[in-house]
């Protein structure tokens, strides 16, 4: 017998779209933490091009925000409202860790959604992401929340 992928989850599963819909709301939460001011910034400065310019910097401003948060706390703002923390599946959460599973966050209008689609897609813990299982963390659901 196989074992179900995430897209398997999703149709049969309450709890699992409930956990990918808190981590859609935390992203969201913790990338206006960033835009918002990166775009302010750009635009006051009048720097060009604005557009281009507030992607690129805004992704990487979240990469290092989430990669240095959740390697120090284990959960970005975003998360803790929502009730969601990152753990290591083998051992205590690192830098490193951080920084492998938000790599995709420095490209996001690319990588970030692609990187959802594949771990979906793969057997295994269907709440990590694909960068997840080559950081060995995936989000778990905090008690409590």
């Amino acid at each position: 017998m196989d074992m179900p992928t995430g897209y398997d989850l999703i149709e049969h599963s309450h709890d699992f779209r409930v956990h990918l819909l808190k981590r859609l709301a935390a992203g969201l939460i913790d990338a206006a933490l960033v835009f918002i001011p990166v775009t302010l910034a750009i635009y006051l400065i009048d720097l060009e091009p604005k557009e281009l310019l507030t992607g690129v910097v805004s992704g990487f401003g979240w990469f290092l925000y989430s990669a240095v948060v959740e390697s120090r706390t284990g959960a970005s703002l975003g998360k803790r409202m929502m009730g969601l923390a990152v753990a290591s599946k083998d051992g205590p959460m690192t830098f490193s860790k951080g920084v492998v599973r938000n790599v995709p966050k420095m490209f996001w209008f690319i990588f970030l959604p692609l990187d959802l689609l594949v771990g979906l897609s793969r057997e295994g813990d269907p709440r990590q992401r694909w960068v997840d299982s080559v950081a060995a963390t995936t989000v778990i659901k905090v008690e409590g929340k």
